[in-house]
């Protein structure tokens, strides 16, 4: 197990290759008296006793006193550290340890960003002091379970995180390409901010267990190896799009250098069994719709025994009667996992002319 602090030999540590890791967030001591007493010594030694093997996160700052002495900036520089870290890492731990002489102020501001977000786990010491509102807010989210024993809430982190392989599907994260931020008006401040934007909900989602299926336009190869290495997955198809084949000898030699699990296609066929009807659907992924034309030539696909799972578009025409856009645009620039594939094909069945027709009429 890797510990990372915001601090090494004076200087503010890399944030990079936050693959599998756990950021313990939460109230930090503010005296070096009380360093000694900080909550997450005790998380240390429990997730090595789990057997945790990531990196754990700790934004406390022993030597943040003294650092600010020579540094005018440093504060801005620990937030901005904080901040994206917690974007890249796979799960974010809020252990509230509130009292009344550390009211954690800046707790509230960090938990209000998360606390309805997927990957993030939120608990507090019983009787710990005003965390009353945040127990109604958390229960007004059904699916968010409020922690009263930091063991037990980290032993479902290192579980989530060790849970058995599932698949998820995602298209054009154009990670790092400006052009794309800009042409689809994504909500974003700058690229910097979109980045960290898809690797958080990303890593938030997938484990280092986990296949992913990417149908292209990937992003900017002057980041990729960057990119590869702060994301989480086992194995990655990735289908070539438009704006990788132009890189494609390029993006063949990153790939190499990373030294993960990644293969290239140009297109990808793999079966799925419903697990309500007992059937099995055969689904193909490809970037641009109409490249199935070519591909599959002389085959026309049938509903609902053939589904295309395709990129290219940005969700501007979602839906086609044999299959869907993976495009993040359209996706809360979230990846999808197989239950959210199944869904819309099951549900495309029941969508009428309304959703496929070429035109409006009035």
């Amino acid at each position: 197990m890797k510990i990372l602090k915001p601090i090494k030999d004076g200087k503010f540590t890399e944030t990079n290759d936050l693959r599998n890791s756990i950021f313990l967030a939460g109230p930090c001591p503010r005296e070096k008296d009380d360093f000694k007493n900080d909550w997450r010594f005790q998380a240390f030694d429990i997730l090595k006793d789990l057997g945790f093997k990531g990196t754990v996160i700790t934004p406390t700052n022993q030597d943040y006193q003294e650092y600010r002495k020579h540094d005018h900036n440093a504060l801005t520089v620990q937030t901005k550290w904080e901040f994206e870290t917690m974007k890249k890492c796979s799960a974010l731990v809020f252990w509230i340890d509130r009292s009344e002489k550390h009211p954690a102020m800046t707790t509230n501001i960090e938990i209000g960003d998360w606390y309805d977000k997927e990957g993030v786990y939120v608990g507090w010491p019983t009787g710990a002091p005003k965390n009353d509102y945040i127990e109604i807010r958390l229960k007004m989210r059904k699916e968010k379970r409020i922690y009263n024993d930091l063991r037990e809430m980290l032993k479902q982190v290192v579980d989530d995180l060790n849970r058995p392989t599932q698949m998820f599907f995602t298209s054009d994260t154009h990670f790092s390409q400006k052009r794309t931020l800009e042409y689809s008006r994504r909500p974003f401040i700058d690229v910097h901010d979109m980045d960290l934007a898809l690797i958080s909900n990303w890593n938030k989602r997938i484990t280092m267990n986990d296949t992913v299926i990417h149908a292209g336009d990937f992003g900017d190869i002057k980041t990729l190896k960057e990119i590869i290495g702060n994301l989480n997955f086992g194995k990655l198809i990735w289908v070539m799009g438009n704006y990788d084949r132009t890189e494609a000898l390029f993006i063949r030699q990153i790939i190499k250098e990373t030294k993960r699990d990644i293969e290239l296609k140009d297109d990808y066929q793999f079966t799925h069994t419903d697990k309500e009807k007992g059937k099995k659907i055969t689904f193909y992924v490809v970037h641009e719709p109409k490249t199935f034309d070519t591909i599959k030539s002389g085959h026309e696909p049938t509903y609902p025994n053939e589904f295309v799972l395709f990129g290219h578009i940005h969700g501007r025409d979602f839906a086609k009667m044999n299959g869907i856009d993976l495009g993040t645009d359209y996706h809360y620039y979230t990846p999808l996992s197989m239950d959210d594939i199944m869904w819309f094909h099951n549900s495309c069945q029941y969508w009428d002319d309304n959703v496929f027709c070429q035109k409006a009429i009035v």
